[in-house]
């Protein structure tokens, strides 16, 4: 008996001393050590501390800043960083541009794979929540935001948080979707997460490892080539690319959309004052002139090719365009369609790839950057959507 009891104690002691380690290392590394590891390590970072590891803002803390809120295109991925090799200290993406124009802070709260949910929502709660722990200083509200709305799965994303929604509560009622917006993304148990940043970088740490190392995955840098796009008078051969949630209807799109009208309707209570504009961003299939009378398109790894027209994108895109523009005018919200200046842009050179053709490469984000800034020189502005669809088939 009094071994046991010995052994239990020798047990109980080994716990709380690792558990002290534990807390001593996430203390050194986040509080002290952050503001000066190498910004590569960004990717690895979660919430919090990834937005406070950026090379778009003059220091450790961000102050009187641009926020950008979104998807992958908020994060930057592309091609961009693809030829800095990865390097997040050199530039890559729409903040980095913004950044240099105009000497402001420039954040971006973007995550590959975010729906507008998790973008609006998710994110700014996660970064700004993690301030009240101990690891992380304060962070100001931005002065201005611009939410990146990406057309290419945008819809797709929503329609399966609809899908949560109604497995939880039944329905997909605006009272649902709002509810489930507190309850899963915004209510964080805060005690408990404020202690799991280290396991959580750890973590993924040892899946990019895993995944890049045993597992293989990567961009397909030889792709087949399925489609031909006119670019300076000259057809160029590029593979499948993305639509705009062809694998719906009309319906299914409105109905993926109330996904964005309720968290904007968070995010404008939750930043009230705070000038907030939201970017439509076309897919590739709906910027680029055609060289044949279809268009073979996908959403991603692991989903079916859909061939199309172009007729029938541009008529998907304006609907797109015409509903989220809609959602921003109801809150007060300032509007951008990107899609004119990419399809003027894409007329003379590619703005995608040559490798990853889900994102823009650096003409493209110059682009898009440039639209951002025009905003914040003349100010808050509704945009119409442009009707133009695109340039057609030769």
């Amino acid at each position: 008996m009094v071994r046991w009891r010995l052994r239990a104690i020798n047990a109980m002691m080994a716990v709380v001393s690792i558990a002290c380690t534990y807390l001593i290392i996430e203390f050194i590394f986040f509080r002290a050590l952050l503001p000066y590891v190498s910004l590569n390590i960004k990717t690895h970072l979660p919430d919090t501390a990834g937005v406070l590891v950026q090379n778009s803002k003059a220091g450790f803390t961000p102050h009187d800043y641009v926020a950008l809120l979104g998807d992958s295109y908020a994060e930057g991925l592309g091609d961009w960083l693809l030829q800095a090799q990865g390097d997040r200290t050199k530039p890559f993406h729409s903040a980095n541009v913004i950044h240099d124009a105009t000497g402001r802070d420039v954040v971006s709260f973007g995550r590959g794979g975010a729906g507008s949910a998790e973008a609006i929502v998710g994110r700014p709660a996660l970064v700004f929540g993690g301030t009240s722990c101990y690891l992380f200083p304060a962070i100001d509200a931005p002065r201005d935001m611009f939410i990146y709305f990406y057309e290419g799965n945008d819809i797709e994303d929503n329609n399966d948080l609809l899908s949560r929604v109604t497995k939880k509560y039944g329905n997909m009622s605006d009272a649902s979707i709002d509810r489930y917006l507190i309850e899963q993304l915004v209510n964080i148990p805060w005690a408990w997460k404020c202690r799991t940043y280290l396991l959580d970088t750890m973590a993924r740490m040892a899946r990019f490892l895993f995944q890049h190392h045993i597992q293989g995955l990567s961009l397909d840098t030889a792709p087949q080539l399925q489609n031909r796009v006119i670019v300076a008078a000259n057809p160029v051969a590029v593979p499948s690319i993305q639509g705009t949630g062809l694998r719906y209807g009309d319906q299914q799109v409105q109905t993926g959309l109330r996904v964005l009208d309720r968290s904007l309707a968070w995010l404008k209570g939750r930043f009230p004052g705070v000038p907030t504009t939201v970017v439509y961003i076309p897919a590739p299939a709906s910027i680029y002139r055609f060289a044949g009378p279809e268009i073979v398109t996908k959403l991603g790894r692991g989903h079916p090719i859909i061939v199309t027209t172009p007729a029938t994108v541009a008529r998907r895109s304006d609907l797109t365009c015409r509903l989220v523009h809609n959602h921003s005018l109801d809150h007060g919200l300032g509007f951008i369609d990107a899609r004119p200046a990419l399809r003027a842009a894409a007329e003379t050179r590619l703005i995608h790839g040559p490798i990853d053709w889900d994102h823009f490469n650096e003409a493209g984000y110059r682009v898009l950057a440039g639209l951002v800034l025009e905003r914040l020189q003349r100010g808050p502005h509704t945009d119409l959507c442009s009707a133009a669809g695109v340039a057609g088939v030769d």
